[in-house]
């Protein structure tokens, strides 16, 4: 019947990645930690290794703003990468 919507169609025209029990809502994040750990997966150890390597490539700044984080968190996310980013606040200086 043309209008309606069937079990696997959503109001959204992307379907979610990990579809929650309503179609039309993404599952949520504590539910998906729950369900990974359960295959052995570490989301937390795969976040962090992901963050400390965004910290090796990004200034704090950046990095804050790019994964909704504190300054401060950022800020030590790059002390543990141990970058200089002395050379790239110097070049900024001179646009």
């Amino acid at each position: 019947m043309p209008g309606t919507l069937t079990a696997d169609q959503t109001a959204s025209t992307t379907p979610w990645l990990f579809p929650g029990q309503e179609l039309a809502r993404p599952l949520g994040a504590t539910y998906l930690n729950l369900k990974l750990r359960r295959h052995g997966i570490a989301p937390r150890a795969g976040r962090n290794t992901a963050r400390l390597a965004l910290a090796t490539d990004l200034p704090a700044s950046v990095l804050a703003d790019f994964t909704g984080t504190s300054i401060s968190n950022a800020t030590h996310w790059t002390g543990y990468a141990r970058r200089d980013w002395l050379n790239y606040i110097a070049s900024r200086t001179q646009i």
